[in-house]
């Protein structure tokens, strides 16, 4: 009986016996296949809709008497802005596989849920709290912010179908593996 040491990226396994196992957990600093997942690219349209949405509706508001609106949307579109770029980058290097006992697809189920809920209040208020008239330059942005609201608002949902179903056990694998 010999003992034999598999050293990884992460972790040092020892082994006797005849048969030894070895357990990969990362392969390298940066996920590359993850970027390439349904998940990772709704994360991204996530992130752009909801920055780009944002610009559009502040820049177009500016002298709109809707600030509670405006304010509302603001906390929606940063907010879920931060937490789709958190949720990337610690899937961008393998942080839920690397913490495994922790349920990362509820966490990501419920903060894609909990983000559309509050996209489905913040939509609509963005959508008819526009000012300006129908040629002006102000109302073009605010109708631009508002399509981009609603794409965020499409992207939060089918995230989170996605994550119930990988938190179920039957749909897309958001680790990229």
């Amino acid at each position: 009986m010999s003992s034999q040491t598999v050293t990884t990226r992460t972790t040092v396994i020892k082994t006797s016996g005849t048969t030894t196992s070895s357990s990969q957990v990362a392969t390298g600093t940066v996920n590359t296949e993850y970027i390439k997942t349904l998940p990772a690219v709704l994360r991204i349209i996530q992130i752009l809709s909801c920055l780009v949405s944002f610009i559009c509706i502040f820049a177009a508001d500016v002298f709109c008497s809707y600030k509670a609106r405006r304010g509302y949307w603001g906390f929606c579109a940063i907010a879920g802005l931060l937490s789709s770029l958190i949720f990337y980058l610690l899937h961008l290097f393998w942080v839920p596989v690397k913490n495994s006992q922790l349920p990362w697809r509820l966490i990501e189920f419920v903060e894609q849920a909990l983000w559309s809920f509050f996209l489905v209040i913040g939509a609509p208020l963005v959508a008819t709290g526009g000012c300006g008239g129908v040629f002006s330059k102000v109302y073009a942005g605010h109708i631009i912010g508002t399509i981009l609201a609603f794409v965020a608002l499409a992207a939060f949902i089918i995230g989170a179908l996605l994550a119930l179903l990988a938190w179920k056990g039957t749909g897309f694998s958001t680790r990229g593996s």
